[in-house]
């Protein structure tokens, strides 16, 4: 007579808890994480073969598009907050709570203080249409210059500056950004670059 063999069945294991944590585990990232401000410009930066990283708090940095327009940001939303209220008060330029609160949001700014209140005022699908004439760098007028001061000796001296350049940007936009830096002392500065493969 032949053995009845039983029937053999898997380990058996319940997933639930482990959805739960994934689920957990989810929410909390989607919740903590903070997400970048939309860039006025893109910036084709050179290579190099630096491993430094740049700062990702405490930095001011000054973008030169390849038309040689200049643009400022700064990465804490609270500096900004604090810079933008001490250049409205520098300036005169008339900002509301409200335009000041959604200059915050703004992860670089491209025109000039004289006409940042009517570019606030715009939508986000306005402001991606209008063509930005950048911020005043000359011999004449050095607005530029008074973001960095204002940023790097009122809001955050801890602070440092970085400088991005466009890898086709010409070299006396480069030279008028570095003269007006050097008249007001501001010697230090970090170029931003890509990373070079190296092989």
């Amino acid at each position: 007579m032949a053995i009845v063999k039983p029937k053999r069945s898997g380990p058996s294991m319940d997933m639930t808890a482990m959805c739960d944590v994934a689920f957990l585990l989810l929410t909390f990232f989607i919740m903590t994480t903070q997400f970048k401000s939309q860039e006025s410009v893109t910036i084709d930066t050179p290579t190099s073969i630096s491993e430094e990283k740049v700062p990702e708090k405490d930095l001011a940095q000054i973008s030169i598009d390849n038309n040689g327009k200049y643009y400022f940001g700064v990465v804490n939303p609270k500096d900004r907050f604090a810079i933008i209220k001490a250049m409205n008060d520098k300036y005169g330029a008339g900002l509301t709570d409200q335009e000041q609160a959604r200059f915050t949001r703004l992860a670089e700014v491209g025109v000039s203080i004289t006409q940042l209140k009517g570019y606030l005022n715009l939508s986000e699908v306005q402001r991606g249409k209008v063509k930005i004439e950048g911020i005043p760098n000359d011999s004449t007028k050095s607005e530029l210059v008074d973001w960095v001061k204002t940023y790097l000796t009122d809001v955050n001296p801890q602070a440092k500056l970085a400088i991005k350049g466009d890898v086709k940007t010409q070299y006396p936009a480069i030279k008028s950004l570095f003269n007006e830096l050097g008249k007001n002392d501001i010697n230090k500065f970090r170029l931003v670059t890509d990373a070079e493969n190296q092989e």
